[in-house]
Parts: C-alpha cells; sequence; structure tokens
C-alpha cells in the first residue's frame, strides 16, 4: 500500500453540516510537504482544513531523521492541534487559532482560523525592518528554555540537552548507511565531522524551533509577516540548529537586520563551534534538498561574532 493518502479529490461538507459553501485544494508550497490543505468557503467566512499526507513516517532522510532525532509524528492531528495552540501562546507571529477538530470516517481534520496574505518565497524580499521584527520574534521563541530536547507534542518522552550531540552522531551514521553509502563526495565530510561533534560544547538547555525552516512556512502582506502556518515539525532542540539554518535563507544585508532585532532579546549564541557539524546534520537530512556538498558546507557565513 501507498504511503501517501490521496486525498485531493475529497468533499469535505461533511465538516461543516450547517455552513458549507465550497472548497479548493491549495497546492503544496515545498517538496515533501507533510498536510493536504484546503480553503474551504462557508457562510461564516473561509476557513482552512488541514491533515496529514502519510500514512506513516516516509522512508527519506529527513523524516526519518526528524523521527530518529525528536520523535516527530505531523500524522497525529490532535498532537498537532495542541502544537498550534501551545505556539499560539509564544510566538508574537500570528499562528492560526484551531477553531475545531473533526473527523471523516477515522481521519481527522483541524479546521483553521484563515490567517490574511500570501506565501513568503524569500526573507531576503521583506524591508530589513521585518527581519528585525522576525528576529525578535524568534529570539522571544528561544526565550523559552527547556532541559530537554524532542518532541513538543510529546514532551514526556524528551531526552536531556546533554544528550543531543551523542544522539545526533548515531542518527547521521543511520543516514550515511541508509541514504549516501555511495555518495563519495560526503567521505571526506563525514570523517571530518565525526572528530568535530564529539568535541562540541555542551549546550545547556533546549528550545522550540522549526525543523523545516523555509520561507513557504510563513504568509506575508509584501511588506510584514503576517502568519506562520506550516508548525508540524516545531521541535524542543538548541536554538543553534536553528540560527546555523537560517544562514542558508539570508543575504547579509537581511541576516544583520534579523539579528539586530534578535538581539533586543538576548545575544547570538556563538555559532562558531557548532557550525561545521550542525551544518552536515542539515545537509544529510536534505534541510534545503539535495545541494552539492561543497557548496553547503561552504556557503557564506551570516552570523559572524
Amino acid at each position: 500500500m501507498s504511503n501517501l493518502s490521496d486525498l485531493s479529490a475529497l468533499n469535505l461538507a461533511p465538516l461543516f453540516p450547517t455552513t458549507y459553501l465550497g472548497q479548493r485544494l491549495l497546492p503544496a508550497v515545498h517538496p515533501g510537504q507533510a498536510s493536504w490543505v484546503w480553503a474551504v468557503k462557508t457562510i461564516e467566512g473561509e476557513r482552512i482544513v488541514r491533515t496529514s499526507r502519510w500514512l506513516r513516517v516516509p522512508d527519506e532522510d529527513f523524516w526519518q531523521a526528524a523521527l530518529r532525532l525528536f520523535q516527530t509524528d505531523t500524522s497525529n492531528m490532535a498532537q498537532i492541534g495542541n502544537l498550534y495552540r501551545d505556539l499560539r501562546a509564544i510566538s508574537a507571529i500570528p499562528i492560526p487559532e484551531v477553531l475545531a477538530m473533526h473527523k471523516i470516517g477515522t481521519r481527522t481534520f483541524l479546521i483553521l482560523e484563515n490567517l490574511p496574505g500570501y506565501t513568503l518565497t524569500s526573507f531576503n524580499d521583506l524591508p530589513n525592518q521585518s527581519l528585525a521584527i522576525f528576529g525578535k520574534a524568534l529570539a522571544q521563541i528561544h526565550n523559552y528554555r527547556y532541559p530537554c530536547f524532542g518532541s513538543l507534542q510529546m514532551p514526556q518522552g524528551c531526552q536531556p540537552v546533554t544528550q543531543f550531540h551523542t544522539l545526533a552522531i548515531s542518527v547521521m551514521a543511520y543516514l550515511v548507511t541508509r541514504y549516501y553509502s555511495q555518495d563519495r563526495d560526503l567521505t571526506d565530510y563525514w570523517a571530518e565531522s565525526l572528530d568535530q561533534w564529539k568535541d562540541l560544547p555542551p549546550t545547556d538547555f533546549a528550545s522550540p524551533i522549526m525543523l523545516d525552516m523555509d520561507p513557504s512556512q510563513f504568509l506575508t502582506d509584501g511588506t510584514t509577516l503576517t502568519g506562520m502556518v506550516d508548525i508540524e515539525l516545531y521541535v524542543s532542540a538548541p536554538r543553534h540548529l536553528e540560527l546555523i539554518g537560517l544562514e542558508y535563507l539570508f543575504d547579509q544585508d537581511h541576516a544583520n537586520a534579523f539579528r539586530v532585532g534578535y538581539e533586543t532579546i538576548m545575544p547570538l549564541p556563538s555559532l562558531e563551534p557548532f557550525r561545521k557539524a550542525y551544518r552536515l546534520l542539515l545537509r544529510l537530512m536534505s534541510f534545503q534538498g539535495s545541494v552539492d556538498w561543497h557548496y553547503w558546507m561552504n556557503a557564506p557565513i551570516r552570523f559572524e561574532n
């Protein structure tokens, strides 16, 4: 049986027995999107409906890393609904309100507030002032500190943050064996990385971070961020991982603006000791796809200390 459940033609009228007027399936905004997403027109206004695309965790580098390192489960919509509610309480960037949760058959659907704006294609399309606001908002989220890392959906299963590097090495070894065993371009980076990971300084806390951070997870009106809508892969992890990922998404001017906003809340941590090791983890997860190894590992450093 295919792991991808095709719900593209599903009639959502049963979710709105007295208010349904019509629906349209929204296209995936990035490869491997975890959810089916519809805009549903009702007599009370437009609503967003989401449900998981997956019947089980895909056999792909990103998803297996997310599962093995953070115990993520994007198929459990009840837990995803709780995650929306929890993040709404701590995020200065608007997050859709969960209006209801209903089932069609055995499948659970979230009915969400429809926020204004359109999908952002690049953080660099925003003015510097908006990047400063984004930096401040992310620092406010990072300011929530946990002694353990793992799924925000199942905090009882988290592990001490002091064990993050040990588990990450194990997960990376799995990814190399499972998905990259014939990739000769990886060989030198992998050998070097093992030594780097063993010498990394410990991180003293974990914070909420978006494991698949990308502009396509956000809405904009062209000037500001009007919503953070795709939050299924928020996890508890060292904030350095998210910040090192963001270096790939900013030009230097916008990185500087982001930093100014971030440091109104807290200092940007020193990323240099972690950069090479965390970059390799992100690339093994295909954080931004199958990017050339040399280019990825030598990409511009945006957050100098």
